[in-house]
């Protein structure tokens, strides 16, 4: 298994230095940036020993992708460029998740809007096979939204949508907040990417806890042996970032 770490892009060094295996960027705030501003953040990658391999936040929190204000002319303008964006960084899976987004307007059944979904997920994907980058659906808690909010679900929306480069995440701190069974997880294999933080503070994994212990031993079980970034919250980056990765790297 390999381990990356999802943080402001500009911060890569740091990352570099606390010694993982590659960076988790943030796609919506890659994509926001002018052009001068994503020169200096390529050149300063291109002078990085790690790569920005996987990226999270795949749509910016003000664009709908379902329910009226959904304007696919937007969408795919905006892919156009953040595609473009990470195949200048190296970069081949966004992950999916972008959970203000993809929230259900009030009145609109639930039904239609996973129908629309789909679609959407599929003119994503559409999209994104032309710069060779996959699609990694995010399960998020009900919290963050209303819409896919366990690994089954996220499993099954892959399953609807169909397309050979759309995959599945799954987040550790998302099913412990839907106290979702992680016994799911190899039932729900393959895998394209995972997440991991704490349970309840969304903390970085700086400890070999039980449910730390049980997330690690159900990804052995699924057969998964890819990418997992740490995915949280920390006021001591160096510190914890370092502990995480050894209490990954002994579990692994």
């Amino acid at each position: 298994m390999r381990f990356g770490i999802c943080y402001d892009i500009r911060k890569i060094k740091d990352a570099e230095k606390a010694g993982y295996d590659y960076f988790d960027g943030k796609l919506n705030a890659i994509a926001a940036y002018s052009d001068e501003e994503f020169a200096e953040v390529l050149k300063l990658v291109e002078g990085s020993s790690i790569k920005v391999e996987r990226c999270a936040l795949l749509y910016p929190k003000t664009m709908a992708v379902v329910g009226p204000d959904y304007n696919e002319d937007e969408m795919v303008a905006y892919l156009e460029k953040a595609f473009s964006r990470m195949k200048a960084l190296g970069c081949d899976l966004v992950v999916f998740g972008s959970g203000k987004s993809r929230m259900i307007p009030s009145g609109m059944r639930w039904q239609d809007a996973f129908a629309q979904l789909v679609q959407v997920t599929r003119k994503t994907s559409e999209v994104a096979s032309r710069y060779g980058v996959r699609i990694a659906i995010e399960h998020l808690n009900r919290k963050e939204t209303n819409l896919i909010n366990t690994l089954t679900e996220g499993a099954a929306l892959q399953a609807v949508v169909a397309r050979e480069n759309v995959g599945l995440l799954v987040d550790s701190f998302h099913m412990w907040q839907e106290c979702e069974d992680i016994s799911k997880i190899p039932l729900c294999a393959p895998l394209m990417h995972a997440h991991i933080a704490l349970k309840g503070t969304r903390g970085y994994p700086v400890e070999a806890t039980e449910e730390v212990k049980e997330f690690f031993a159900a990804l052995k079980a699924a057969g998964y042996d890819g990418t997992l970034s740490v995915e949280g919250k920390t006021e001591d980056f160096f510190g914890d970032s370092a502990k995480a990765l050894a209490v990954m790297r002994a579990l692994c």
